[in-house]
């Protein structure tokens, strides 16, 4: 089983390593930079084409370290968008791309900010963002040298804390001198309502005050969903923090946020937040109840979702019922969707809790439904690895 297991993590449990690297966006890229304007955040934009090499290169070893998801899950908005279909062609033109890769820097606007060409290792394209997001060192300096001589106008406490917070040096003191000193009028006034929206990224931000007292304007503004995504925005970023940190009591100052702020999703979010909590921690047995619960209420009919929760119990959970639990949902999968993975799946968990026959004939059919389109590698192994069980369960009767 362990030399299975070691093989699969190859294979299919691929999923699991790529979770610690750079989250995607799967939206349209209008919808990314609604998001962006959103969360305050600039769109980086991986522009490939499935033929080059150097794109391929990025996408299985660069993007999926842990440290490089680290910091474009923090910092960017992350797309990765093909030049040569779907809107992809139109951005092509759009941004003159002709190399690939090209990585763009893109804010909510559509304005570049900075691009390359060409592919980087780990550590080359998170020096490239820190640097091309980040303001002159001049600027900073004149800037601080007009708050250090008494100047405390809006627009030079906007850009001072703007330069700071980009240099990720602490800017609460600045952003709540700056707030107090607004009129109830100038909280309102586009450019400085903007900057409050813009920089409220935290459970802690002081600009929360503000967007929950003016609720109303900013709906109007900006629309009930914006507002409503940057809620969930900062729940999602802090949960994420406090889920890699294994922070219990973050994690719960994060649920308290979203039921006092109540999204839209809110019931959803904080139930894929525990649940992730659990897997992360590897806490199965909470793991277990709490995902159970989330499926059934979130994520009927959702094919993928079991599929891949189902997956997670072969790969970490020993339990017999809970297997067993995880391939009747593999048996619901297949009734809806008759498919390659969710029969190589249930042969899977079949093997696990030693169902040889039954896990033959699931693996089988599964290669049957493969055809000549699919990559079986995984499948041919964990059937020679039935097989061998077989035989041996014979020669012991």
């Amino acid at each position: 089983m362990k030399n299975l297991i070691s093989i699969l993590i190859l294979g299919l449990g691929l999923q699991l390593a790529q979770a610690q690297g750079i989250d995607f966006f799967h939206g349209s890229f209008e919808e990314a930079k609604t998001e962006a304007k959103a969360q305050g955040k600039l769109i980086f934009m991986d522009a490939y084409a499935v033929w080059c090499g150097p794109c391929k290169m990025m996408t299985n070893k660069v993007f999926p370290q842990e440290k490089v998801g680290d910091f474009f899950n923090k910092n960017f908005i992350n797309m990765k968008v093909d030049m040569e279909k779907g809107e992809g062609v139109d951005l092509r033109r759009q941004y003159g791309v002709s190399a690939y890769p090209t990585l763009l820097l893109i804010d909510g606007n559509g304005e570049v900010v900075q691009q390359i060409r060409g592919a980087r290792d780990a550590d080359g394209l998170i020096d490239w963002a820190k640097k091309a997001a980040l303001p002159n060192p001049g600027l900073t300096q004149k800037l601080q040298e007009k708050y250090d001589d008494g100047d405390r106008s809006p627009s030079l406490m906007r850009d001072l804390i703007k330069v700071k917070a980009a240099y990720n040096d602490a800017t609460n003191s600045l952003m709540e001198e700056y707030i107090n000193g607004l009129s109830e009028e100038e909280k309102v006034a586009t450019e400085n309502a903007d900057f409050i929206f813009d920089q409220t990224n935290a459970i802690n931000s002081l600009g929360l005050k503000v967007l929950k007292d003016y609720e109303e304007y900013f709906t109007d503004i900006k629309g009930a969903d914006v507002l409503d995504r940057k809620i969930s925005g900062i729940a999602k970023n802090s949960g994420t923090q406090a889920i890699k940190d294994g922070n219990k009591e973050q994690l719960d100052e994060v649920l308290a946020f979203l039921k006092e702020y109540k999204p839209a999703n809110y019931k959803e979010l904080s139930s894929e937040l525990m649940v992730n909590f659990y897997g992360k921690n590897e806490d199965w047995s909470n793991y277990d109840k709490a995902v159970t619960k989330h499926l059934a209420k979130f994520k009927k009919g959702d094919d993928k979702s079991y599929r891949d929760v189902a997956w997670n119990y072969y790969m970490n959970i020993e339990d017999p019922a809970s297997l067993r639990k995880a391939e009747q949902w593999m048996q619901n999968n297949i009734k809806a969707s008759n498919s390659y993975e969710n029969n190589l799946t249930q042969a899977y968990l079949l093997y696990k809790l030693e169902s040889f026959s039954e896990a033959e004939d699931a693996v089988n059919y599964a290669l049957i439904l493969a055809g000549e389109d699919k990559k079986t590698k995984n499948a041919q192994i964990l059937k020679d690895q039935i097989l061998k069980k077989l035989k041996k369960t014979e020669t012991v009767e």
